[in-house]
């Protein structure tokens, strides 16, 4: 619980330090720090769309703005997807499912299983807002920056006690989830707008995220028939350096392309312009 109260309590002191007098953003461009809640729709492009289907991304942010309207953010992001792409037989490999592409559990029964995607996705940017109505505070801005992604494939089951699918499992799931990351660069584009309210303070902007990932895992557990030998072979190592690597399967790098629509609902710092009042 500490930590996580202590980093709260640093950011909502720099807040109180940020956080603006009564000024008029309706009239003045101001410094403001922002809390952001975000949420994107993203499809996949190159190595990514091989694997992976439509993408969800919800996050958080920190921001800060400043007078002159530059921005610098601090972001994570958790990262979902409801669709893998090929059968279970490619997930899995010949060696553990039935002609089927079905895992057996442990009861001699077939296993149920749920296969999506999960990952994560933080980084830093810097940016520029351009004003355009209603407000010097408000318009399109432009900005970019680099950080950190993760995907992996994850296989979910219904816990019993007799029908448990043990062949993925415990640490054995994690010979299948063909996890990778690796340095990622984001750029986007939209609209900002904030309100004298405090409340009506949205953004929506158009988005693209680029990631030159690599394996993670140093092994590989899938089993195929090799179509030569007829014999199973198991993928084995993910080291392009090693000599039984096996470029059917993997790649050294993977080019990853995420782009889409992300909406920012932005909760800010500065105070609330007073009401006028006129007294005859």
């Amino acid at each position: 619980m500490r930590k996580i109260l202590i980093p709260l309590f640093l950011f909502g002191s720099l807040c109180q330090i940020f956080a603006q007098p009564a000024k008029d953003i309706m009239k003045d461009p101001i410094p403001v720090a922002m809390f952001q809640v975000t949420y994107a729709f993203e499809l996949p492009a190159l190595d990514t769309k091989d694997l992976y289907g439509i993408t969800h991304s919800i996050g958080g942010s920190v921001v800060y703005k400043t007078g002159s309207n530059w921005m610098f953010t601090a972001n994570g992001n958790f990262i979902t997807g409801k669709r893998v792409k090929g059968d279970r037989i490619s997930i899995f490999g010949e060696g553990i499912t039935t002609v089927d592409g079905e895992i057996i559990g442990g009861s001699g029964s077939m296993a149920e299983l749920t296969i999506d995607q999960r990952g994560f996705h933080f980084q830093a940017e810097v940016g520029k807002l351009f004003p355009f109505r209603p407000n010097p505070n408000s318009g399109f801005f432009v900005q970019g920056g680099v950080g950190y992604l993760r995907t992996r494939i994850r296989t979910d089951f219904q816990e019993t006690m007799l029908n448990k699918p043990f062949v993925v499992a415990g640490d054995y799931q994690y010979g299948y989830d063909r996890m990778r990351g690796g340095p990622a660069f984001h750029l986007e584009t939209g609209y900002l707008y904030l309100s004298d309210n405090r409340l009506l303070n949205l953004s929506v902007a158009l988005e693209v995220t680029y990631a030159r990932t690599r394996d993670l895992r140093e092994y590989d557990f899938r089993v195929f028939t090799n179509p030569e030998t007829g014999v199973m072979e198991p993928v084995g190592t993910t080291n392009p350096q090693d000599p039984k690597y096996n470029p059917l399967y993997h790649k050294a790098h993977y080019n990853d392309l995420y782009y889409g629509i992300r909406v920012t609902w932005n909760i800010p710092t500065y105070q609330r312009q007073p009401d006028n009042y006129y007294y005859y």
